[in-house]
């Protein structure tokens, strides 16, 4: 069911018709204006590298006045004459979509569900690059699989992306520190510098070996992390009995105990803390919302498509 104030889903389930709808949003996400803004809160950290990244072209003579940390080292010695590389700035930037799906995204309380609103932005941020003129991949894993599509050009191109996004089937739940490693890793495998990373997950299980994959990404490109998160994570509601299912299974909530309340809503801030101190680290912007914001106006706000500066 779309919202039809927003655009974006209700409800439980990610469909593909809600997020090729989505399209229309995708001029009021100017991306390219993101880029402008990362760069102005990096400064000297931001190469002419990052941001387009930079393709091999050729092998030519060395010319008094070239760059010396160009040089090929391989032809210098086969020719014995000193040889540069020469590089081509790549037309269309690589944006890579991150979207965890595991089960613990398939919660909500509030308009949707995690896991529906991280395909639903997925699905907005990749009509936005093919808007600029970027090329769009994704990275879609839940707890068990994962699909891993490379960047490229063309409607086509997202319009496998959000198939994927639809497809991902729901998967029992595991070990969440695990699968974060896992995915960060795989993520600094196959990213490729000057890429743009938005990466959208409730950040379950992301610890510091997740930290040394991400610093290694963030040297050659630039992340976005996007954390989503339902209002009852932060607190729970008044005090009383709540009945709670995921489709197969049924428990009833009770929040009557103060301690109780006082513990869930202290786990959950130094969860946010935690995250907050790696991203700091990393110097990593970092876009918190909540199933009940409404997604575009939280997104411009925190990409600082706004007017503002974060």
């Amino acid at each position: 069911m779309m919202n039809t104030h927003t655009g974006f889903s209700n409800g439980a389930d990610i469909l593909p018709a809600n997020l090729v709808g989505l399209r229309e949003l995708a001029r009021q996400l100017p991306l390219a204006k993101q880029k402008r803004i990362l760069n102005d809160l990096s400064g000297s950290h931001t190469s002419a590298v990052r941001g387009r990244g930079i393709d091999f072209s050729e092998v030519r003579n060395y010319q008094p006045g070239d760059d010396i940390r160009a040089m090929d080292w391989r032809v210098t010695a086969r020719t014995g004459d000193p040889h540069i590389k020469l590089f081509r700035e790549e037309r269309e930037r690589p944006v890579l979509i991150v979207c965890d799906l595991r089960a613990n995204m398939h919660f909500g309380t509030r308009q949707t569900l995690k896991d529906v609103l991280a395909a639903d932005i997925s699905a907005l941020l990749a009509w936005a690059a093919l808007a600029n003129g970027d090329r769009t991949g994704g990275l879609i894993f839940n707890d068990q699989q994962e699909q891993d599509l490379r960047p490229k050009t063309g409607r086509k191109q997202v319009l496998q992306l959000l198939h994927q996004l639809a497809d991902m089937p729901a998967s029992a739940p595991a070990d969440g520190q695990q699968r974060m490693q896992q995915m960060c890793r795989h993520l600094r495998r196959i990213v490729r510098p000057g890429s743009a990373v938005y990466f959208i997950s409730d950040w379950l299980g992301f610890d510091d070996e997740c930290e040394r994959q991400l610093f290694s990404v963030s040297r050659h490109s630039d992340i976005s992390a996007i954390r989503l998160y339902d209002p009852m994570e932060a607190q729970l509601p008044p005090p009383g009995l709540y009945n709670l299912t995921d489709g197969r299974q049924k428990i009833i909530l009770d929040s009557y105990s103060h301690t109780s309340r006082e513990a869930h809503q202290q786990a959950y801030q130094q969860q946010r803390q935690q995250l907050q101190h790696y991203m700091l680290r990393l110097k990593v912007p970092l876009l918190e919302i909540a199933t009940s914001d409404e997604p575009l106006s939280a997104l411009r706000q925190g990409l600082g498509l706004n007017g503002g500066r974060r």
